[in-house]
């Protein structure tokens, strides 16, 4: 097993508000709730569904994540 490091983890969390923010998404909810709500609409996580996939499978369903806004 290997271990995570609390800046990995920071890291992770940041790649996937990035992601959430690619799906149109800005608001904050936990790990778990981001999972429910894709499991109802999948096709609006179109970028970000793997990624939480993964996060909740590590144990981290917990974490707040808030979507970050896109800066073009």
């Amino acid at each position: 097993m290997k271990l995570i490091s609390q800046k990995q983890k920071e890291q992770a969390i940041a790649h996937v508000a990035d992601l959430l923010a690619k799906d149109g998404f800005h608001q904050t909810q936990t790990i778990q709730q981001w999972l429910d709500d894709a499991e109802m609409r999948p096709a609006q996580f179109s970028f970000s569904l793997p990624a939480l996939q993964i996060m909740g499978i590590l144990g981290f369903g917990e974490e707040l994540v808030k979507a970050k806004e896109l800066l073009e």
